[in-house]
């Protein structure tokens, strides 16, 4: 009777650990925030982190180039994002997969210059 106790408390004890297991590998992965560096610490990235890629809201340094901050998904530039040289200029534009796409304004101190990127990558003055 002893056996059969014991073997029937462990049989449970297993069924609880299978399925506290299970529910544990089901549940989404959440983004967190991080900051990396990478190439040896010439880049660095604090913003939004999903499944080890940037994914979300996120600002990207390149040393002595000027930092993007913008939107990423999937480790790609993604939707509204402005990249700031340290000279002081700036362009803002949208990314589509990783490409700039629409209306792409370049700031050089107070002048603005705006063009259009058509679907086959040439570019048109935007009205």
């Amino acid at each position: 009777m002893g056996k059969i106790r014991s073997r029937m408390i462990f049989e449970i004890i297993t069924i609880v650990g299978i399925i506290a297991f299970a529910v544990i590998s089901l549940m989404p992965a959440t983004t967190e925030k991080q900051s990396v560096r990478l190439d040896h610490g010439r880049m660095s990235y604090n913003g939004a982190v999903f499944k080890h890629k940037f994914d979300g809201r996120g600002t990207l340094q390149v040393q002595k180039q000027g930092r993007y901050v913008g939107h990423f998904d999937n480790g790609r530039f993604e939707g509204p994002g402005e990249f700031i040289a340290p000279s002081g200029w700036r362009l803002q534009g949208n990314f589509d997969k990783g490409e700039l796409s629409g209306v792409v304004k370049l700031h050089i101190g107070n002048k603005t210059y705006a063009q259009k990127i058509t679907a086959d990558g040439k570019l048109e003055n935007a009205d």
